[in-house]
């Protein structure tokens, strides 16, 4: 009995040396790794199994906590004096006095959390919605004037990115309860979009808009409605509201649950002007919200391709023809589809006008003209053989000559001048290829008289049945004949309409001339001054062409020299540092000194070039293909605030072609390419280095522009034709140089 009495007191003993002996693992929001802060807000949390994440939050009387998760098998508690709440998807809390408010997030397996956390002052708005004429205290408004500096299409949406937590200027946040609908009002003007997305809501709210001047009110459709607290997992719908008139709207803001906190994002986007592209470009990129417009030189065989992203869009071309504006018929271009507008002959402007509510669209102006000319071959024979503006094709070189007949235009027949030269009597055999992509192409080949241009003989061209390729042998005189391609079909256009989607009938054109008949040869005695000059200007080119090769000798042994000189130095990154911080160099000449070495340690074997530069953050081998990538010193950064880098890449055995470096950061906002030594071209995150042959060794510098930490650096491109791309596997850490 007393042995039975005994295992009894000893459980609880053993129960609780248990509890003291387990370990639970908690993350507290100082730590940084667990955490993933987006636009300023906290958004993500990863729990690995048996982690727990804390979060204090100080809050004044009247301040409202509200946090909402989501996840698979997570529970939220918040703890603040004697009240403690927990759920899988939301906790609210409403502080009647100032106390800490702390937050937990478990869960029961290995997961990342998505969190949306709202800390604000409950707002007092007014209990009654205002008359037209009434005056009222409006808020602020966030204005985003320039739509390229708010909106990112890379996140897969066009959602305004605000930064910073829900009571930053941007996010209209507080509480509202069943029994007390609230109203609040800020300003707006004509022609204005205002973007609207709910982005947090602790249980059902709606919000309604009211549109109000000085004596009129209307009830707008948008509402914005949730039955239950909103999911960070899950972006709500944004809506837009198109403003007509100056004016305010009025926010209604209503729950059907007992007490709702919610974040509301609210973004007014200003009317834009026209956007005036330079003459000569041949893509830009249009963004805007409601209606945006650009402006820009076209001529008659312009072509506008529009490709939406994300968006669906309505575009509409007005044409400048002579002194007077035509208006093209409006299109529906559905996203991420492409659409081509052909304008209208004798076309020198366009304006360019599309309109949604959100807009992103890749803009490229291409030609329709044919061969090397600027303008469309004409479908009629000229008046005279002389015509110095009609499309030409010589015979003694027509190499990378090509056309199409463009039904999309209403363009069903070509008419070259063939330019066949010669002296007086000559003969010349010509061998004429077309090589076509259609069955209905036809052409005919006419040898007219120099004088009369009377036609002497015509030869018919007809494709393969197969290739779809036209061949033929002609022998013809000196001077012009004519070459026209024309549609087997003459009635193809029937019941058509200009910008019609029939297929393009495209082709090239090859002529081959051999002269069978010299003919007279005129010849002239040169003049003693002809003589004179002759001679000159063979010694001047000359000497002219041996200048570089000279020049080419000097810098080759220069750049020699200068890689035995540095291939004897090691840790010339380290020397360069020490450089700076004894003041014996400014940054602008050690970099310049940095840049000048480039190229003459690419001449060392890649080990001693790695030995000189001292040993890389990162670096990686595979397939005959080595990374290798330094952090620099940040004052060698071009800009302040750059991220400086070194990049090295030896190609040992194989040859990369359309090759670009990627660097991409793993977490945060993405970073860009800013500059790039040698100067290279890049764009955005990338590099392009183009060809490297087998056995080349390359370093560049890169300046970073971005906030981000991280950077994962890759290389992208072919190998014999198959594409390849290899990334080193650890992330380069920004701020290594200083550990």
């Amino acid at each position: 009995m007393e042995d039975n009495t005994t295992k009894h007191r000893m459980m609880p003993l053993v129960f609780v040396g248990l509890l003291l002996l387990s370990f639970t693992n908690v993350v507290h929001a100082d730590e940084a790794s667990d955490e993933f802060i987006i636009d300023g807000r906290l958004q993500m949390v990863t729990l690995e199994l048996g982690e727990t994440y804390e979060q204090t939050i100080n809050v004044e009387g009247g301040g409202i906590v509200s946090v909402n998760v989501g996840c698979s098998s997570c529970q939220v508690q918040l703890d603040a004096g004697d009240t403690s709440i927990s759920s899988s998807t939301s906790v609210t809390y409403e502080a009647n006095e100032a106390t800490s408010v702390q937050i937990t997030i478990s869960s029961a397996t290995a997961e990342t959390v998505s969190t949306s956390i709202l800390v604000a002052e409950d707002e007092m708005h007014l209990e009654q919605r205002p008359s037209p004429d009434s005056t009222i205290d409006l808020i602020d408004s966030y204005r985003c004037e320039n739509p390229s500096a708010c909106l990112d299409m890379h996140r897969g949406n066009l959602q305004t990115i605000l930064y910073g937590d829900y009571a930053s200027l941007g996010f209209d946040a507080g509480a509202v309860k069943s029994d007390a609908e609230e109203y609040y009002g800020f300003e707006v003007h004509a022609d204005e979009t205002i973007e609207l997305a709910l982005h947090h809501a602790s249980d059902s709210i709606r919000f309604d808009f009211y549109m109000q001047t000085e004596t009129e009110e209307q009830l707008l459709d948008a509402v914005i409605e949730t039955m239950t607290a909103t999911n960070p997992n899950t972006m709500e719908d944004t809506v837009y509201l198109d403003i007509e008139e100056d004016g305010r709207i009025i926010v209604k803001a209503s729950t059907s649950a007992p007490f709702s906190a919610y974040a509301i994002q609210r973004t007014i986007h200003d009317a834009q002007l026209t956007m005036t592209v330079d003459e000569g470009t041949s893509q830009f990129t249009q963004i805007g919200h409601g209606l945006s417009k650009s402006a820009f030189a076209i001529d008659a065989t312009g072509v506008i391709k529009l490709s939406p992203v994300i968006e669906d869009i309505t575009a509409s071309v007005s044409l400048r023809i002579g002194d007077a504006w035509v208006a093209m018929p409006e299109v529906l271009v559905e996203r991420n589809t492409v659409e081509r507008i052909y304008v209208y002959p004798n076309t020198s402007m366009a304006m360019l006008s599309i309109e949604s509510s959100v807009h992103w669209v890749d803009v490229a102006l291409e030609s329709t003209a044919d061969g090397n000319a600027t303008n469309d071959a004409p479908a009629y024979r000229p008046s005279s053989l002389d015509q110095s503006s009609w499309p030409i094709l010589y015979a003694e070189n027509t190499d990378g000559y090509s056309g199409e007949l463009n039904l999309a235009t209403m363009d069903t027949s070509d008419v070259y001048l063939i330019s066949v030269d010669g002296w007086v009597d000559s003969e010349h055999r010509l061998h004429i290829v077309i090589d076509g992509n259609s069955p209905d192409l036809r052409g005919v080949v006419q040898e007219v008289d120099q004088d009369t241009m009377e036609v002497l003989s015509e030869h018919e061209l007809s494709p393969d049945l197969f290739t779809y390729d036209m061949d033929l042998y002609v022998t013809l005189g000196p001077g012009f004949h004519f070459i026209e391609f024309f549609h087997v079909n003459d009635s193809i256009l029937q019941d058509q309409n200009w910008g019609n989607d029939l297929q393009a009938l495209e082709y090239s054109i090859d002529i081959t001339k051999v002269t069978t008949e010299i003919g007279e040869e005129p010849w002239f005695a040169p003049s003693d001054e002809a003589k004179f000059w002759g001679t000159t200007v063979r010694w001047i080119l000359g000497l002219g062409m041996m200048l570089p090769a000279i020049y080419l000798v000097y810098a080759m042994r220069k750049t020699r020299r200068n890689a035995a000189r540095i291939g004897a130095m090691k840790q010339r990154l380290a020397m360069l540092t020490n450089l700076l911080d004894e003041g014996t160099e400014s940054p602008e000449q050690t970099r310049k000194s940095l840049v000048r070495s480039l190229e003459a340690v690419a001449t060392l074997p890649w080990e001693s070039a790695i030995a000189s530069w001292g040993e890389p953050q990162r670096s990686y081998t595979t397939d005959g293909t080595s990374i290798a990538v330094w952090n620099l010193d940040s004052r060698l950064a071009k800009s302040l605030g750059n991220w400086p880098l070194l990049v090295g890449l030896n190609t040992e055995s194989e040859t990369w072609d359309i090759a670009a470096f990627r660097f991409d950061a793993p977490y945060g906002q993405a970073l860009s390419v800013e500059h790039v030594e040698p100067r290279l071209l890049h764009q955005g995150e990338e590099v392009f280095v183009d060809t490297i042959a087998k056995g080349t060794t390359i370093f560049l510098t890169v300046d970073l522009a971005g906030e981000a930490t991280q950077v994962d650096v890759e290389l992208n491109g072919h190998v014999d034709g198959v594409p390849r791309g290899m990334r080193i596997p650890t992330a380069l850490t920004r701020f290594d140089e200083e550990e």
